[in-house]
């Protein structure tokens, strides 16, 4: 199992999870139509297999019109809960109705295993994070756009071999710069107190911890990552990941799970 963030923040959001037979995107929302193309140009010259989207919510920096129509255009599918299709076609119209399709509980795109988990985020808008499993025993989760942990989320992510968790907002920086809509994501202190509970219920720890969404004012590249080691210390766990920022607006590196 292989992945790949492909932007992430509030201008967009994409990445890609691919096996040697199957390829999904999680969320695909880069930018402008040409944007879109070009994205798709050059994904599927590593992933000629890559044909359908996994839709976290229906917010415009996860899916958007321009996404949408490019999609179409190229015959993907878009897969997300009954009640994320219901929000996509209110704010962009019936015409995509064709190419979104609704999932509960589980969906199978090739040898990938696709569960979809509720998670709180915004009142107005339905949210779920993906449990990823693959035919070959790797396990992904992936976590974006919440405001708090539910009591099951940890033992649901146990034992993944990556985990795509938001870091959102750093604590202090979020007095100094009030800025609105935070309440709605993770700080970099909840994202720690998460991935080290995910830690204590797993038999080993993830090879990979990706941590996103981080806000451009009220955040720094190395701050989640000193709250996580910080956090680790204090309860006396070894960190034994290695861990990525997703840049805002490019590709990250690809992280391939052994």
């Amino acid at each position: 199992m292989n992945f790949k963030s492909l932007c992430s923040g509030s201008g967009g959001n994409s990445a890609l999870l691919w096996t040697a037979g199957s390829a999904v995107l999680i969320d695909f929302a880069p930018g402008c139509q040409r944007d879109c193309r070009a994205a798709l140009r050059e994904l599927r010259e590593t992933c000629a297999t890559l044909n359908t989207v996994l839709v976290t919510h229906a917010h415009g920096d996860h899916i958007n019109r321009n996404s949408l129509r490019v999609l179409s255009e190229q015959g993907f599918t878009v897969r997300c809960h009954p009640e994320v299709r219901r929000e996509i076609l209110k704010r962009h119209g019936e015409t995509y109705s064709g190419i979104i399709k609704s999932f509960e509980g589980e969906v199978h795109v090739g040898d990938l295993k696709i569960r979809g988990v509720p998670v709180d985020h915004s009142p107005s808008c339905y949210a779920t994070a993906f449990i990823i499993s693959s035919g070959q025993g790797k396990k992904a989760s992936v976590f974006t756009d919440l405001r708090r942990f539910g009591a099951g989320h940890p033992a649901l992510a146990a034992d993944s071999d990556l985990l795509w968790l938001e870091a959102n907002h750093d604590l202090e920086l979020l007095k100094s710069c009030g800025h609105p809509g935070s309440e709605f994501h993770l700080s970099n202190t909840e994202t720690a107190r998460f991935l080290h509970k995910v830690c204590s219920l797993s038999a080993r720890q993830p090879q990979f911890v990706v941590l996103g969404h981080l806000s451009a004012d009220c955040n720094a590249p190395h701050l989640p990552e000193l709250e996580i080691k910080t956090y680790f210390k204090e309860q006396g766990c070894r960190i034994k990941f290695r861990t990525q920022v997703a840049p805002r607006d490019r590709h990250g590196s690809v992280l391939t799970l052994k």
